[in-house]
């Protein structure tokens, strides 16, 4: 009985906690739910006004010039057929439905569970903006109806409008307006653009891999086929893997449709016009407002929002190097087994402003939104990169131009050997400067100077001048043969090669490479503005001396095609192993160009053997001369002065054998002028040249017997071999007399006899510069002909001033 009263007494305490357990609960879920209710009121005030014909429609993008002239408009509607529901073959249907929104026959425009998942997921990564668990219905309710900013309030006008439009139209109806609408890149919308665009067919006309490839496009537009196929060839694998989860059809259907190899449009759009600019204006746009997460779907937002956006655009100069670019006999005639020809890039930028105010991404401009050479091709520079990654470095470590190194044939050990690198011309010019070897593009000064400055430093230089270089356990690009000569890893574009030399070109300031200036939105507000970034990569004194040399490559070297009329123009040749890859890259005190020649290669999206075209293919050939017509053409009335010679530099004469002071005995065809830092000119005179005698008649070092010497300036121990012509005395030489010459260093190794005073005459040549000779019978020298050495006969007051200073 005790234990039963303990029971009685538990039992209400218990229950009470319970009740007021659930209560809690029930007033949290009213609250919740008045909060709901309160939320969807506030989102249902503002929802905009029902027009169904916007379920098709779109504002136009438009973008201007630097001149802030319009340039291009673009809309959603510019590339679009409707087509209905019974011309798209039903795997184009199975393979969206099945990936894109599964239970679409099923639902009333929501996804209840996705909603609550996609809500949990939310909450718990603190991201109230994100996304999720859209279905079909509210993708086209918010492409048709909202704006695509990340807003929780969006999300719930986006719920309610697909709600209206479950009511209003049937299942196939709405499915029929989404295909219809949704983006497939390249400026594809709707299902028929993209089977034109992609595959030149109806959509009635796909197959099941084509339908699968193009199924996975819309989760990425700006990832499709032409601009990574890779990646299209993934989605394509989940989107079959989905097909076949669903039961729509099974493993060895989806396994033969992957395998098939899909063959693409290479066609020519008809507004090709600026075609290539406005494409990497687009891709730069989405990043921009991507980076900001102003919109939910940037790419959508870009085409139907009505944005406006500014670039750094020289119009001018883009429609020039289009019509360049049109003329087949700017380009080598040659052409690959698949009959393609020789491609080209090229990108010009502001390098005071990092402005790029042209680009050709090909030589004709081939798709929409499709490969972009300028931006997008990483090719292998060549010696193109020798100013960025081995000069530059050197002359900022106090190598100054005037430095030489011997240019002869190399051997370096190597974990696979032994490398040789070795000239593109075949022949070595014994010592030679830094400037000529920038002249002539010589690999072998090129190799050392690196190895004396530093792989790592070089490596610091090109990633600080913009370059994509990588150094990655196994694959790298730390090493000689990739940043002396350009044999790099992944490589790098044209836009990127114009930007690194325009830092040259800017006194060593290197500016971000930009296309857009300003977005504003459809009511005036200001998206973005594009906001300066630079940094000192090298100093003034540094970027001068190696603007000096490389005109010197222009004026008289590799690049003499690059010249660009009344104006000073400064650049560097590439040409890659076995031709694949043919660059010209220079400057004008206004642009910095970069132009890139050869064969696609593995840049395509199919995977082509690798075809080299003729030696004629080097960069100091058809890049160069395209670099000179699109320059010359944007200089035309325009002609800049060159950044004065900045403090601390000056210009001495210098041995070119030797890199130091000249001596005497320096040839004067070696005595050269050079410019070099004030704190590196070199205190040490020459020691690699010498005075000697040579037979004249045998070319070698005199013997006691030669009977015509002269005084030969050569590099030390460079003759070795005595005459072996005049080893023995003959009988004239018996009758030999002994004479003075004068060896002054203005007779150039020239004998001349000695002007010698006699008793009564004064003046003759310097006793410094005596030097006693035999001479053969019959032998003669002319006399020395300096003025300063002649002699004169005394007055008779200094014989009798010398009479009295004998007593």
């Amino acid at each position: 009985m005790s234990q039963s009263k303990k029971s009685n007494k538990k039992d209400p305490r218990w229950k009470i906690f319970i009740r007021r357990l659930i209560t809690f609960f029930l007033i949290m879920a009213i609250v919740g739910l008045v909060g709901l209710i309160g939320v969807f009121a506030v989102a249902a005030y503002d929802l905009p006004e029902w027009d169904p014909e916007l379920l098709s429609g779109a504002k136009t993008t438009i973008i201007y010039d630097d001149e802030q002239e319009y340039a291009a408009g673009l809309h959603a509607g510019e590339n679009r057929t409707e087509v209905s529901l019974d011309q798209i073959p039903q795997d184009f249907i199975d393979a969206f439905i099945a990936t894109e929104d599964r239970g679409f026959y099923e639902h009333h425009g929501i996804n209840y569970r996705g909603i609550a998942r996609s809500l949990l997921n939310n909450i718990t990564s603190g991201d109230l903006k994100g996304q999720g668990a859209s279905t079909i219905t509210q993708q086209l309710a918010k492409n048709a109806f909202l704006s695509f900013e990340k807003k929780w309030e969006r999300k719930i006008k986006e719920i309610l409008l697909a709600f209206k439009i479950e009511s209003a139209y049937s299942k196939d109806e709405i499915l029929t307006m989404y295909l219809n609408l949704i983006n497939f890149g390249s400026g594809a919308y709707g299902v028929q653009a993209a089977a034109e665009t992609y595959f030149d067919k109806d959509v009635s006309e796909l197959s099941l891999a084509q339908c699968s490839m193009l199924a996975g496009v819309p989760n990425a537009p700006s990832l499709n086929p032409f601009q990574n196929y890779e990646w299209s060839k993934t989605r394509q694998k989940v989107v079959l893997d989905n097909m076949v989860e669903a039961g729509y059809i099974d493993r060895a259907t989806a396994d033969e449709a992957y395998a098939v190899e899909l063959e693409f449009k290479q066609t020519h759009p008809s507004n090709s016009q600026y075609g290539y600019y406005i494409d990497a204006v687009i891709d730069e746009s989405i990043d921009i407002l991507s980076a900001k997460e102003i919109y939910n779907d940037p790419e959508y937002a870009f085409y139907r929002t009505g944005l406006k956006i500014y670039t750094t655009m020289n119009a001018d100069m883009q429609k020039f190097a289009e019509d360049y670019f049109a003329d087949s006999s700017h380009f080598l005639q040659q052409k690959n087994e698949q009959g393609e020809p020789v491609q080209a890039a090229m990108a010009i930028f502001d390098h005071q402003t990092g402005g790029i105010k042209a680009v050709m991404g090909g030589r004709t401009y081939e798709q929409k939104r499709g490969f972009n050479r300028a931006t997008d091709a990483y090719r292998q520079p060549g010696s193109a990169i020798k100013p960025l990654t081995v000069y530059l470095p050197a002359l900022e470590d106090g190598y100054m131009p005037f430095y030489t190194l011997n240019d002869s044939p190399l051997s370096y050990k190597v974990s696979n050997g032994v490398w040789q690198p070795s000239n593109h011309d075949g022949t070595y010019r014994g010592y030679i400067t830094m400037r000529t070897a920038v002249k002539y593009s010589v690999n072998t000064y090129a190799v050392q100077l690196l190895d004396k400055v530093g792989i790592r430093n070089g490596y610091d230089y090109g990633l600080n001048l913009g370059l994509e270089l990588i150094d990655k356990p196994g694959t790298n690009d730390l090493g000689l043969a990739p940043l002396a000569l350009g044999g790099l890893t992944r490589g790098v574009t044209p836009v990127q090669m114009a930007s690194a030399y325009g830092a040259i070109a800017n006194g060593g300031l290197y500016q971000n490479p930009h296309f857009i200036t300003r977005i504003v939105d459809e009511d005036g507000g200001e998206l973005y503005r594009y906001q300066p970034k630079s940094h000192r990569a090298i100093s003034e004194q540094a970027s001068w001396l190696m603007t000096s040399m490389m005109r010197t490559v222009v004026e008289s070297g590799t690049g003499t095609n690059a010249r660009v009329s009344g104006v000073v123009t400064a650049g560097k040749t590439g040409t890659s192993e076995e031709y694949m890859d043919s660059w010209f890259c220079g400057f004008t005190p206004a642009y910095s160009m970069a132009v890139w020649m050869g064969f696609d290669k593995e840049y395509t999206m199919r995977n082509y053997p690798p075809q080299y075209p003729s030696e004629t293919a080097y960069g100091g050939n058809f890049p160069a001369r395209a670099f000179s017509a699109i320059l010359n053409h944007a200089h035309q009335n325009y002609k800049p002065a060159p950044l004065p010679m900045p403090g601390g530099i000056v210009n001495v004469s210098f041995c070119s054998v030797s890199g130091k002071r000249p001596s005497e005995a320096c040839p004067k065809d070696r005595i050269i002028s050079e410019y070099c830092l004030k704190d590196k000119v070199p205190s040490q005179t020459c020691d690699l040249h010498q005075l000697v005698s040579v037979c004249t008649e045998s070319g070698k070092l005199a013997g006691p017997h030669c009977p015509q010497v002269e005084m030969r300036s050569m590099v030390n121990n460079s003759a070795k071999e005595t005459c072996d012509i005049h080893t023995h005395p003959t009988l004239p030489g018996l009758f030999t007399h002994e004479v003075y010459v004068c060896r002054d260093p203005s007779h150039e190794g020239k004998l001349y006899q000695a002007n010698v005073p006699g008793a009564m005459e004064i003046g003759g040549c310097p006793e410094e510069y005596l030097d006693k000779i035999t001479l053969q019978p019959g032998q003669t020298l002319p006399h020395c002909p300096i003025k300063d050495h002649q002699t004169s006969k005394k007055k008779a007051g200094e014989v009798i001033q010398d009479l009295i200073d004998q007593d």
